[in-house]
């Protein structure tokens, strides 16, 4: 009787355990209803945590796993990310083509034989799903309209002797030169003035390369960066330049994106004397939350439609408005 009571508690134990086994197995699919990579190619960008963080946050409350790539603005290292999320068997990729279509192009369509949703980030990408594009003519459109409205009613230098600084970043595709060709155009066609341009998305680039402009044209009035980012390292060249006796009111700085630390000067009225003048702004967390919606929706079959997203023109008559979205970012910046 004993043993028979024995046999029997150890078969009851052990289908327990196996249930459990099995509870415990489901449980943990459920966690994960897929997973989600992103890789934007230069993570070391400061909007990146900005985009990056609500991203994550949006994407495990809809049950999915979220990973990241590390390219930090190295184009072979970006196709060896994606190459990797595609053998780590991600559900849906989302990326921005840092040096455009072409190097990219043979692992988009390796990851749709895959069968792995491939979302384009800032500009569509051929084979693939959907894209999260900008409005990027019509951002670009308000930042060179407030340059031209600056030069008619606030501008104290010489219009004779005006020139302006445009720097673009062409190697990413049409993503970057929507931005750059409408600012280039209507600042021409108004002034008669070619800008003077440079390959710039980073600050410390920004900074040397308006330097080296001002070494051989000492007049440049007008500095506007197909980013905050170069944008804000020109922003130091021309408080060196104020150093010297120039005046204030003979600079316009912007750029666009809506960077932190570019908010952080519009919310100051500009600046050291109010030079940084506009930032054509992506509401950041609301694009965030969209690199993981729009291809979690696509895998749900929710969409099939590319995302569009506005900028905002922030200038330093908006620091109300600058000030309301960074401490929306409070998150994902430590601020």
């Amino acid at each position: 009787m004993f043993k028979n009571t024995v046999r029997l508690f150890a078969a009851l134990l052990a289908l327990a355990l196996i249930a459990a086994a099995c509870s415990g197995d489901s449980g943990d699919g459920d966690s994960s209803a897929g997973t989600v990579a992103f890789s934007y190619g230069n993570e070391t960008a400061g909007i990146y945590p900005i985009v990056a963080g609500p991203a994550r946050i949006q994407a495990e409350s809809r049950g999915y796993e979220f990973i990241e790539g590390a390219a930090n603005g190295d184009c072979e290292q970006q196709v060896q990310d994606i190459e990797n999320f595609i053998v780590q068997q991600v559900d849906a990729i989302v990326a921005l083509p840092l040096c455009g279509i072409e190097p990219l192009q043979p692992t988009i369509d390796k990851a749709k034989e895959a069968g792995i949703v491939f979302v384009g980030y800032s500009t569509e990408v051929p084979n693939g799903d959907a894209a999260i594009v900008y409005q990027n003519v019509a951002g670009a459109e308000k930042v060179a309209n407030e340059a031209l409205r600056w030069l008619e009613e606030d501008f104290t230098g010489d219009r004779n002797d005006f020139s302006w600084v445009l720097f673009t970043f062409d190697q990413c595709g049409s993503a970057c030169t929507q931005r750059t060709d409408p600012i280039r155009e209507i600042i021409v066609n108004a002034t008669g003035v070619a800008p003077l341009e440079a390959a710039v998305v980073a600050e410390d680039a920004g900074l040397e390369a308006t330097e080296t402009f001002f070494q051989s044209n000492p007049n440049i009035a007008m500095i506007i960066g197909i980013n905050d980012a170069g944008a804000l390292g020109a922003y130091q060249a021309v408080l060196a330049q104020m150093r010297t006796g120039r005046d204030a009111s003979e600079f316009f700085v912007a750029g666009m994106d809506g960077q932190n630390e570019a908010l952080e000067l519009l919310a100051a009225g500009g600046g050291e004397g109010g030079i940084y003048r506009a930032s054509g702004a992506l509401v950041l967390d609301d694009l965030g939350r969209a690199v993981a919606d729009l291809p979690i929706d696509l895998l749900e079959g929710n969409t099939t439609e590319n995302l569009e997203l506005p900028y905002e023109l922030i200038t330093p008559n908006d620091a109300a408005r600058a000030q309301e979205i960074l401490d929306a970012y409070q998150e994902f910046t430590g601020g």
